[in-house]
């Protein structure tokens, strides 16, 4: 099947479909030694156009699960756009314990008669597949869950909360089975009844006891009502776990030595749908500046650079992202003085409330026509080293890039704990400016959606921030606040 007969909307009606990227055969890239030879006339990396075009080009493999042919195929699509920059490029191929989903279904059984539901299964949840009745346990409390009978019923639990569906109760899937649950059913925040999909709580892998399904907030609606009139459930889910691979995908610049130390940018290319936002916006601005950094001569660079693409940031746990690279290159991250993660970097102004989704789960009453007047508002995550904010403000300014928040942070609660977070706890400066949308996560975070002069004023603020960052003395990077 290729990329463009994907119904993206099938992967959560229980198909799983992967596409094979035309963009390997688009435009080719302008190699280095033409370039060196004055035969050909390098293209603008920061241009809008070009910009995009990664983003559409990224997007044709889907969906990028760790582990899977689309995620495979994007990789090597990569690792090619790196070469074309001219840099030296690894391919790190190794082995993790992957999820394989094969296929599910829902299907509501009530009064009314016989629905199938759009769902998409919790992510590494347990296999399995019955019919038995549903019982509403509201957000999935402790209160709730001891004041239900769950022996032999799908615990249907309301997610209240961004970006998480178990805000509420952080272990909520584990113990309704404990309680006796043979399956759940959760919603979580996408409006206008998408479904925007998560792991199970502890994101692990063999200890998942029941299967597990995620919908959308309507449909969650009908479920909740069905449960009061005595309804059923149909489910089934083909999954499991088995040795994978996935795959690091490194290039490295050297520097001038002008200043010790190596600075590391990244971007997860992994996605759960076409990911557009998340994180093809990231990967296009990884390229950009690898072409840009690259182009410059070696004496412009004072430090050296390594740009990696990793996997496992989404449907990849407990592999998340960054750990394997870390956890590999111990005498590289001692060296390492900067670090930057682009994810998240562009998006229309879609801050919107539906009318058909999150306001009803919320129980909210908003003017249905509200806009965020701004889209362009972001949140600055940084280690807590002075000189990091100090240093991108200026250039996030001069580009028209605003905030709603500038967040010298410690590790653990950084926006992305498995990037910035997990090279922050080692002491590395890390920064990340990130943004979200309603349609994170869902089949609706589609190129379509990504302006591509905002994503050219993004990545050129992170080109001019690397400028100075990297002129910038070992010592002056490096000094924290209470680390």
């Amino acid at each position: 099947m290729s990329p463009s007969s994907i119904d993206r909307r099938s992967l959560v009606a229980g198909t799983v479909a992967t596409g094979a990227a035309a963009a390997l055969a688009g435009s080719p890239a302008v190699g280095a030694s033409a370039l060196a030879s004055g035969r050909a006339r390098r293209p603008d990396p920061m241009s809008p156009a070009r910009l995009h075009r990664r983003v559409r080009e990224l997007c044709d493999f889907q969906p990028r699960w760790a582990g899977y042919r689309a995620e495979r195929q994007a990789g090597a699509w990569l690792a090619r756009r790196l070469r074309d920059a001219g840099l030296e490029v690894e391919v790190d191929r190794y082995t993790f314990r992957k999820w394989q989903l094969d296929g599910w279904r829902t299907t509501l059984l009530s009064s009314e008669g016989r629905r199938e539901l759009p769902s998409f299964p919790l992510w590494s949840s347990a296999a399995g597949r019955g019919t038995a009745p549903l019982v509403d346990v509201g957000l999935g409390t402790e209160p709730e869950l001891l004041a239900r009978d769950l022996g032999g019923a799908v615990a249907v639990v309301t997610g209240r909360a961004l970006l998480n569906v178990f805000a509420s109760y952080p272990d909520t899937y584990h113990r309704a089975a404990e309680l006796g649950a043979v399956a759940m059913v959760v919603t979580s925040d996408a409006p206008d009844n998408l479904v925007r999909p998560t792991s199970s709580s502890r994101n692990l892998l063999d200890d998942n006891p029941i299967p597990a399904f995620q919908l959308g907030a309507q449909d969650l609606a009908a479920v909740r009502e069905a449960a009061g009139q005595g309804g059923r459930l149909r489910y089934r889910l083909a999954a499991e776990h088995r040795d994978g691979t996935t795959r690091d995908v490194v290039g490295r610049l050297r520097g001038s030595g002008e200043q010790p130390g190596t600075v590391l940018v990244c971007a997860h290319y992994d996605a759960w749908f076409t990911g557009a936002l998340d994180n093809a916006t990231g990967v296009a601005g990884l390229i950009g500046l690898a072409e840009h950094f690259a182009a410059l001569p070696r004496s412009q660079r004072p430090r050296d650079m390594v740009f990696v693409g990793v996997t496992g940031h989404d449907a990849g746990y407990p592999h998340l992202g960054l750990h394997h690279f870390v956890e590999s290159r111990p005498e590289l991250m001692e060296d390492v003085d900067l670090f930057v993660n682009l994810d998240h970097l562009a998006a229309h102004g879609e801050e919107h409330v539906s009318g058909t989704g999150v306001t009803e789960m919320l129980g909210l009453e908003l003017d249905l026509g509200l806009q965020r007047p701004l889209d362009e508002e972001r949140a600055l995550f940084t280690s807590r080293h002075p000189a990091l904010a100090a240093t991108f403000l200026p250039h996030l300014a001069a580009h028209g890039i605003l905030l709603t928040a500038a967040v010298p942070t410690i590790p653990e609660v950084n926006a992305n704990g498995d990037l910035e977070g997990l090279v922050g706890a080692l002491g590395v400066p890390s920064v990340n400016l990130t943004m979200a949308t309603p349609h994170y996560h869902t089949v609706e975070d589609t190129p379509s959606r990504i302006p591509a002069r905002q994503l050219a004023r993004c990545v050129r603020a992170h080109r001019d921030f690397l400028i100075e960052a990297m002129a910038l003395p070992r010592e002056v990077l490096r000094a924290g606040i209470g680390l």
